[in-house]
This record gives C-alpha cells, structure tokens and sequence, in this order.
C-alpha cells in the first residue's frame, strides 16, 4: 500500500526532477543542433521522462512507484492517467516513439530484434521545444516555483532560444525548412 507524501517531499522530488529535466533538454537541444543526433537522442529521452516523472510527483497525493524510463512508457502513462495528468496524448505519437526507441538503443545488449530510427532533425528538435514548452506552461502552470525553464525564458537564454521555433512563434513547417538544419537522421541498430 502507498504512503501518502508530504507537500515538501513532493516539492523537493518534483523540482529536482523539473530541473534534471531542463539540463537534459538544453544538452539535448545543443547537441541535435551541432548534429550529434544519437547524443542529443539520448538526453531529449531522458529529459522529457524527467519531465513527466515530476509531474507524476506533483499530482500524486501518495509516494508512487515512477522509476519507469521509456522502455516501460505504459507503466508512466498509467500513472499519469491515475493522476489525471496524461499529458502524452496531446503529443506526437512519432515523437513519443522515437523517445521509446531513443533509450532502447543506450541499452542495445538488451534488444531482441533491430531499430530503425529515422526523422527530420529540425523537426525533432521543434517536436522537443513544443513538448516541453507544454509542460512548462500547462502541466506545470499552477506551480509557483520558478523552473530553470522560465528563468532562461525571462532572461533570453541563447541555449534555450536558438533555432526554437515555438519561443520564436513560428509556424512549426516555417521552422523546419531552415536549410541549416532540415537534414534526415536514419540510424539502424542490427543486432
């Protein structure tokens, strides 16, 4: 049976989870743009799990057993869902996706069959920077606390605002015809 958890613990599990999450999705951010895709791959996983593990925390009014990654998406979502917040299914089933298959490849001594991973960077990145930008502004709207996401937004952040179709209001197809970066990443891990 679950124990209820304190206002404090979640506020300290919950914001330490927001602000891993952050740093993951700035190294994610720079690493796609200077074209190490399987880095930058990597960390977005890790940073939108992060993301949707504090809010799992924050919404939950028991201690709830969140320590699932993307290769069990199921388990997160289910509590997500129990709390209300399944926030994954106003994103892109493809985005999502690539995440699950994102962290399968760090782990790839544990695969049964071959991944194929293949996408638009520039509209990664733009699917990355719209998804967090929705955590930040809704799912953690009631929040009081100032995120490192909205310090970097109030102080104009070149990490975060670099080729950030969303903090720029652009139209997500505008962004991605940057000719700079609307390059196909296709990667196959054969065992």
């Amino acid at each position: 049976m679950a124990k209820a958890i304190t206002f404090s613990e979640k506020c300290s599990i919950g914001y330490s989870l927001i602000d891993l999450g952050y740093r993951d999705y700035i190294a994610a951010r720079f690493l796609l743009n200077n074209r190490f895709v399987i880095q930058g791959l990597t960390l977005a996983s890790t940073a939108v799990e992060k993301y949707l593990k504090a809010l799992i925390v924050l919404s939950s009014n028991e201690k709830e057993r969140y320590y699932h990654h993307f290769d069990n998406f199921k388990k997160l979502k289910a509590l997500l869902s129990k709390n209300n917040w399944d926030v994954t299914e106003r994103f892109d089933p493809v985005f999502l996706n690539i995440l699950e298959n994102a962290f399968k490849i760090r782990y790839y001594d544990k695969l049964d069959k071959p991944i194929l991973i293949g996408f638009y960077v520039n509209q990664f990145i733009g699917e990355l920077d719209d998804t967090i930008y929705f955590m930040e502004t809704s799912a953690f709207k009631t929040q009081k606390n100032e995120t490192p996401y909205r310090r970097a937004v109030h102080s104009n952040d070149t990490h975060l605002y670099h080729n950030n179709f969303t903090l720029s209001n652009q139209e997500k197809k505008t962004s991605w015809k940057n000719p700079m970066m609307d390059f196909p990443f296709i990667f196959e891990l054969v065992l």
